[in-house]
């Protein structure tokens, strides 16, 4: 009788019954940063904006986004277990590159050695880059033209700017915009199958100062443009990963 009791008690709390998860934690957002500079063409919808992808030389970028997808972790489950994953391998981004179109689960087909690695892993946190219309957050709108993808930086020479809501003045001095346009995906390691998923679009734009008119990358020191892309992609990260992991 006290057998059956407390198999009715622990079908009355899921949480008691509840498979601890082991998270495997990967970032293949940071092979490279984006530098992008608006360039707008009277009459034309192309993407004519200058881009210029700075390789990384080390995998700072992606153990960024790692650590911060792993405190979001702690805090929303205090008793799940990480492993961190970060790859150096150029073919391993490229390959994931081309799986994307055909959907994230291809991508973790594309990844799946690497997830072997981390021993006891029930699900993967995959963290991908995701293009989208460029919409770099203002006090009272979005900016921007063209298309941003992964993370970097956009900057505006100043002029007018893509916005009904756009401050006249912050549009003449230019701007900078660290952003993070990514993906955050929840896979179960045994099926393979796609738990949940949602996309960041993320960014946090500085207007230019009287000084550096004309020069928006001026505006900011390298320590500060470090410092405003690591708050954008803990602060993305932070709002996003709890949501994704609370799906069952």
């Amino acid at each position: 009788m006290k057998k059956l009791l407390a198999a009715f008690l622990l079908l009355a709390l899921p949480g008691a019954v509840m498979t601890q998860r082991h998270y495997a934690i990967l970032s293949l957002v940071g092979d490279e940063m984006m530098i992008v500079q608006r360039e707008l063409q009277t009459g034309s919808r192309l993407d004519t904006n200058d881009k210029r992808a700075v390789q990384m030389p080390d995998a700072s970028i992606d153990r960024m986004v790692v650590m911060a997808v792993e405190d979001a972790v702690r805090r929303a489950e205090p008793n799940a277990k990480t492993t961190l994953l970060v790859s150096r391998r150029q073919a391993v981004y490229d390959a994931v590159a081309r799986a994307l179109p055909n959907g994230t689960a291809a991508a973790f087909q594309a990844v799946r050695p690497m997830i072997d690695s981390a021993k006891g892993a029930t699900h993967l946190i995959l963290v991908t880059k995701y293009r989208h219309h460029a919409m770099l957050r203002l006090k009272d709108g979005h900016v921007g033209s063209g298309t941003l993808e992964g993370v970097g930086f956009y900057l505006d020479r100043g002029g007018p700017l893509l916005s009904r809501n756009s401050d006249t003045s912050s549009a003449e001095r230019g701007l900078i915009a660290p952003y993070a346009y990514m993906r955050i995906s929840v896979i179960d390691v045994a099926s393979g199958k796609v738990i949940a998923e949602e996309r960041v679009i993320g960014s946090k734009a500085h207007t230019a100062g009287e000084a550096v008119m004309g020069d928006a990358w001026a505006s900011l020191s390298a320590q500060e443009k470090d410092r405003q892309l690591r708050e954008v992609i803990h602060e993305e990260t932070a709002r996003v990963t709890p949501r994704v992991i609370a799906a069952r």
